[in-house]
């Protein structure tokens, strides 16, 4: 993963977005219906100023998916933004 990235899933900017993005979708995974405790990029377009359309709210589970469907390969025990 690209360290500014890292930094950037780090920062206090991405940790209230996200927290956002989480609360509007009352923490709930937009795939499954679970707790949802993550949010996964699903364009890196608007990077630093995502929007909704930007983002997916999901569990662990549905997100390891999602980034499996990206061809990434997932390393178990990463936590995907929970940090």
């Amino acid at each position: 993963m690209n360290p500014e990235y890292q930094a950037y899933l780090r920062s206090t900017e991405w940790r209230e977005k996200r927290k956002e993005f989480l609360e509007e979708a009352n923490y709930e995974c937009e795939r499954c219906n679970n707790p949802a405790t993550q949010v996964h990029h699903t364009s890196y377009e608007n990077i630093y100023n995502e929007e909704k359309e930007d983002v997916e709210v999901l569990c662990k589970s549905c997100h390891e998916e999602a980034e499996l469907e990206k061809g990434k390969e997932v390393e178990y025990g990463d936590e995907y933004g929970e940090i």
